[in-house]
Order: structure tokens, then sequence, then C-alpha cells
């Protein structure tokens, strides 16, 4: 049992602080802890199951509810008359760190949550999906680690990815983080860059060189 704020849930948080993954090694994990309640389903009934509880709220939506629907069911039931169709309004898949862009074309994906947003606390404002200016050159700040409980330097890691250095990627401990983990770094990132790509890229490329 993990307790704490996010990214406390990451399974890469949880597999760094319990036993660090090394080079060659493989962790099977469940990343999505819904999932555990369809396999429960299916042994305990014999039949599959794919229902799951979604949140919709955030700042533009009218009237925030918790709704019971299918993985793979249309947005548009959900999404329907929840908020002004005359607004442009950023519509995720998923929570807001780590969800992707969807419209209400699109289908309920196999996340924990569908959200507008959650980062508001008791705060009520209008978000909106500007970065205020373009990508800049990376800050050595320190900024990272005030937001990534892992043993790792964050920062050098993402410069060792962009610059291709295997070698150096493993030292600085690749193998221990997945995309989500630099979700946070990549909401406070002065440097405007795409950390969660950038990360998924670098453990591609380590896939393709070890296979």
């Amino acid at each position: 049992m993990f307790d704490g704020k996010c990214p406390a849930g990451n399974v890469g948080v949880q597999v760094n602080n319990i036993d660090p993954v090394n080079k060659g090694q493989v962790v099977w994990t469940i990343g999505d802890p819904t999932v555990v309640l369809f396999i429960g389903r299916l042994f305990n009934t014999g039949k599959v199951d794919l229902r799951r509880t979604v949140a919709l709220c955030g700042s533009e939506v009218k009237n925030p509810a918790c709704v019971d629907m299918l993985v793979g069911e249309e947005l548009s039931t959900l999404l329907s008359n929840s908020y002004d169709a005359q607004k442009s309004v950023r519509i995720i898949n998923g929570n807001v760190l780590t969800g992707r862009p969807t419209t209400k074309d699109g289908f309920l994906g196999a996340h924990t949550r569908s959200y507008f947003s959650w980062l508001c606390g008791k705060k009520k404002y209008a978000l909106d999906a500007r970065v205020k200016g373009g990508e800049r050159h990376m800050i050595m700040s320190g900024e990272y680690d005030k937001v990534l409980p892992m043993d790792i330097y964050g920062e050098y890691l993402i410069k060792a990815i962009i610059a291709g250095d295997i070698d150096r990627q493993e030292a600085l401990g690749i193998y221990e983080v997945s995309p989500e983990d630099f979700a946070l770094a990549e909401f406070v990132d002065s440097s405007k860059l795409e950390l969660q790509r950038i990360v998924r890229e670098g453990l591609n490329i380590l896939r393709k060189e070890n296979a």
C-alpha cells in the first residue's frame, strides 16, 4: 500500500522504491487499478465486464458527475450538453497530466478517469491550454527534482535521451522510469519540453537495442 500525493500512485515510482529495475530485468505491472476489477469480475462471473466509473469534471463542465460507462463507448454520450459548445474547450481522455486530447467523436479509453481538470483545488477559475511561449533551451535548475520522488537525476537523464547517449541513459537509471513518472516534471518544466514523449522514445530505442 502506497500513501501520498501524486505521483505516489505511479507504477514507476513504486517499483523504484521497492526494487529498482536494472538492465536485462523485466517487471510486469498492471498500470490501471480498475483493470484489477475487470480481472476479478471475469474470475467471479466468467463474463467480461468492462464497466467503469468515470468522472466528468472541470471548470467548463456545467454539471460535474460520476458516470458508469463501458470502455470503448462513444464520448458523445458523456459530453452531450455538458459544456458550452460555443466555447473552445480542450477535452482530455484520462487524467490531466497523462491523458490524451480527444473530441466528442472519441471513445472512452482504458483509463481510470476522464477529466477536464483536477488541478483547480477549491479555486474556481477557467483553465486554458495555452503554454505561453514556445519550447526553450533546457534550464538545469533542479526543478524536476522537486516533483520526482525517485533516486535519479531527471534533468541529466532527459539530456542523455535527447543526445542519444545510450550508455549515459543506462547509467542514469532509464530502466527505472516510465513516461508518466515525468508528468509532474513536464507540468512545471520552464523549458516546456514534452518530457513524457522524450522518455517514451528513449525507452523504445533501448528496447530495440536490447532486442
